[in-house]
């Protein structure tokens, strides 16, 4: 997979959970993080539009056949430093991959702007 062409794994709007606690992640991804067998979380980074290094956990239910993913350390931060609300969205890509078992993945984040009715969309943050 060429790094120049991004791959789109998800775009999420976010809910007042993912803002304040931890952001839920869709199931279609969940094959994206690769867990390993026996593990319900992995820490793994991803590159924002600036070329800024995150460090995110990613984990599943331990005890459950519905693992509802979602992402927990440093996924606040991000939040917090981009000033998202509910209603904003973030987008993950996968730009290239890490090894043979780890996919290379991007963030950006877009804010919602509401102005005389109309609905726009910032550009990436």
């Amino acid at each position: 997979m060429s790094v120049n062409m991004p791959k789109h794994l998800f775009e999420k709007k976010l809910s007042k959970t993912d803002i304040e606690n931890r952001m839920s992640v869709p199931m279609k991804s969940l094959d994206a993080f690769r867990i390993p067998k026996g593990e319900h979380s992995k820490d793994f980074g991803v590159t924002d539009i600036h070329g800024k290094r995150w460090r995110f956990r990613y984990s599943t239910r331990k005890s459950d056949r519905h693992p509802k993913p979602v992402l927990s350390s440093g996924w606040i931060e991000f939040a917090k430093k981009r000033g998202l609300k509910v209603g904003d969205a973030v987008t993950f890509s996968v730009v290239g991959m890490k090894g043979a078992e780890d996919l290379e993945l991007g963030i950006q984040a877009r804010k919602k702007i509401k102005l005389f009715g109309e609905v726009f969309w910032s550009n990436p943050l």
